[in-house]
């Protein structure tokens, strides 16, 4: 008797082998290498019973699975730990540049592929994320010789910056120590990928230069991947909509341009196969024009396996093709499954093609007439495609930021159809402008498209600032339902299993959204003193249900902006500017991606704000949550909250001598005493305890956060990490 799981072969292989290198991603080389061991042990064991052999595919899955963790330890003993070596020192470095120039916070990019490093001199091949205040001439081909500082990514348990840029094939950060030293040599013969730029870059400014700036961006981003151009506000927006999958090109959008190209082509009179076999083109080169993000390829990998199957008269079935998908990207690097992008683009993707049919169908299926019944599920598609992603990538969202998106439903809804129109007519549009003989004709096209993007952005826009978008969960109140959820899911499925299958995801979804009720509600009472810090960026802010007074920040804008939303904020009621170039950038920054009521600026700085106040040194003020009192030009604080004072102060400041309750400060001596300490630090506690005089120390490692929830007595409680 055949078995009729066997059919799937890909799914069995697929699946397990990235899931496992997702596991390896997440607790790293040593586990890996273990549990390979262990899995091969496993395998062996169970070939000496014949009842296993019976059972083919949890073999090859089981396989699978040791072989992943396998090749991942391999890949980081061989590639990685190897060159992680280089962390900390300075070498006069030679390598080409990858990609083109990119800019974030006022510093220019580029991927290098080092070949090179001199003291001692050595060949090298590996990739590193170059980084300077200034940008150099180099284009991708071109060779560069300069001093480069080399710096580990952060890593830590879970997904981290780490996982990330191994998934760009990112090894080490590096910054040029002297911009003299920086050599470019123009490329003798440019690589394929600089030709596929130039004409990524070429629509670009199609678009910018025939569109109106607004409408303009948002079709570069949808169809090229390029939000540069996109107005900070507008960005923001997306996200609070729960939209900003629209602006990442993901499987939507490859699904819409495949069909469509495939659909026109055949009005023109081309027979089915042709026609596929020019799509399956088209879809290759859209893939290089558009960025070759992991989004981009997992979909067009998808999409190609489908044209394929049209031309060998095969319809392809969607759970074998996402898994091929996702093998063949971790085949090509095995350190795919950090990447954030491509997790939320599988989630969504599995889900979609699990739970999305299964929704229609049980809505449908009481209605007779099959006409009725055909209008109602394409209304009623939309809405299980967009509920199916957001529930299957609602874990990956707790767990990164603590928020479900369930808005992101509701604009599915309303602007899928819209999209879809957009990217059509943007597609016909960009490809007629292309052609100067043609491109007259692009104006009917460029007038429908710019309507849509019009349309598209008034809907987000009216989400995004009148629909509360998330509820949140965080703190104390994150793991514990979490595992409850988890306890109780699994304790449902074992109970109900017979019985009824949706009982239990109903049931744990409900528990879910209790528990963030709770949180929010429970948090509504009290004030928080958020602490962040990394190596990029620094906040210092009081935050009382979703508004923000910011004390202090600096660095990376985007670190910040995160910060403050994971910890509930959604508008910044106070902004005081700190006197360094840093600060006023970052909340530059800041009052673009937030509505800020009031900006405090010293009077010594100029800040580009027509509502900005400016203070000298002993401004005194009041919160919501208390008063604060700005002291030693700007760069101490000192904040009351419910009869409690923080002290906050940075390591420029010269503080005076007396006692506060609370001592936020980067000193491990200092004049100030207080009974509860925060020292800011990227030390460890053996390195600075014998210098700390007697009191309750938290220390901070790099990108944690520490938070102080006050309640309406004046107590606080202290959370970490």
């Amino acid at each position: 008797m055949e078995n009729p799981d066997i059919d799937r072969p890909a799914v069995h292989i697929g699946f397990p082998f990235f899931a496992a290198l997702f596991v390896a991603s997440f607790f790293g080389a040593p586990f890996a290498a273990v549990s390979a061991v262990l899995l091969f042990a496993a395998v062996f064991l169970l070939f000496l019973f014949k009842q296993h052999r019976q059972r083919p595919n949890f073999v090859l899955s089981l396989i699978a699975t040791a072989a992943a963790f396998a090749v991942f330890a391999v890949a980081m003993h061989l590639f990685v730990l190897p060159t992680e070596r280089y962390d900390g020192g300075t070498y006069t470095v030679t390598g080409n540049v990858e990609s083109f120039l990119t800019k974030s916070n006022g510093r220019f990019y580029y991927k290098l592929h080092v070949t090179h490093i001199d003291e001692p001199v050595q060949d090298v091949d590996f990739s590193v994320r170059l980084s300077h205040s200034e940008a150099f001439p180099a284009e991708i081909g071109d060779t560069v010789t300069c001093e480069a500082k080399f710096f580990a990514f952060e890593d830590s348990l879970g997904l981290s910056p780490r996982t990330s840029w191994l998934a760009d094939n990112m090894v080490l950060s590096a910054y040029v120590t002297d911009y003299e030293s920086v050599q470019v040599t123009p490329a003798e013969k440019r690589p394929f990928s600089y030709y596929v730029n130039q004409i990524r870059t070429h629509f670009h400014n199609l678009i910018l230069e025939n569109y109106p700036k607004t409408e303009g961006s948002v079709l570069s981003a949808m169809l090229l991947g390029l939000r540069n151009d996109m107005e900070t506000e507008l960005v923001s927006a997306y996200k609070k909509a729960g939209a900003s999958h629209i602006l990442a090109i993901s499987g939507m959008h490859m699904a819409i341009l495949t069909q469509f190209t495939l659909g026109f082509l055949g009005l023109l009179g081309l027979k089915r196969r042709p026609a596929a076999l020019v799509s399956a083109v088209f879809t290759l080169l859209f893939m290089f024009v558009s960025g070759l993000s992991a989004s981009v390829v997992r979909s067009g990998i998808m999409q190609l396996i489908l044209l394929f199957g049209i031309l060998l008269g095969r319809q392809a079935e969607p759970l074998n093709s996402l898994a091929v998908a996702v093998l063949t990207m971790s085949l090509l690097n095995p350190f795919c499954a950090g990447d954030v992008s491509l997790l939320f683009s599988f989630s969504a993707t599995l889900g979609i093609i699990l739970l999305a049919p299964r929704i229609t169908k049980a809505i449908t299926k009481n209605i007779r007439k099959p006409q009725r019944k055909a209008h109602l599920a394409k209304l009623v598609s939309a809405f299980s495609v967009s509920f199916s992603a957001v529930l299957f990538t609602a874990p990956l969202q707790l767990y990164l930021y603590g928020t479900v998106q369930f808005v992101s439903v509701l604009t599915s809804l309303l602007v899928l159809e819209i999209s879809a129109w957009l990217l059509r007519f943007g597609l016909i549009a960009a490809l007629l402008l292309a052609v100067p003989v043609l491109s007259p004709c692009a104006a009917p096209f460029v007038f429908l498209s710019g309507i849509c993007v019009k349309a598209q952005n008034f809907i987000i826009t009216l989400i995004a600032e009148h629909i509360p978008g998330t509820l949140r969960i965080s703190g104390k109140y994150l793991p514990v339902t979490v595992v409850i959820c988890v306890l109780f899911f699994t304790l449902s499925v074992l109970l109900y299993r017979r019985k009824n299958k949706a009982l239990p995801c109903v049931l744990t979804v409900c528990i879910l959204l209790c528990g963030m009720s709770a949180n929010a509600l429970l948090s509504q009472s009290a004030a928080r003193l958020v602490v962040f810090r990394t190596d990029y960026a620094a906040c210092t802010a009081i935050i009382t249900n979703t508004s923000a007074e910011v004390l202090g920040c600096s660095g990376n804008a985007a670190s910040v902006e995160t910060a403050l939303r994971a910890n509930g904020a959604e508008q910044i009621t106070l902004l005081l500017v700190q006197p360094d170039e840093k600060s006023i950038r970052c909340a530059e920054k800041l009052a673009q991606l937030f509505e800020v009521k009031q900006i405090l600026v010293p009077d010594t700085v100029y800040y580009p704000a027509e509502n900005a106040a400016f203070y000298d040194f002993s401004y005194v003020g009041v919160l919501p949550s208390g008063s604060f009192t700005v002291t030693d030009s700007g760069e101490t604080v000192t904040v009351t909250v419910n009869g409690t004072e923080i002290y906050l102060e940075t390591k420029r400041s010269t503080s005076l001598s007396h006692d506060t309750d609370i001592l936020v400060t980067e000193k491990p001596q200092n004049a100030v005493s207080a009974p509860f300490t925060i020292l800011k630090t990227n030390g460890i506690i053996e390195d600075t305890e014998a210098s700390l005089s007697p009191g309750a120390y938290l220390f901070m490692t790099e990108h944690e956060s520490i938070r102080l929830d006050f309640d309406e007595r004046g107590t606080y409680t202290v959370y970490g990490g």
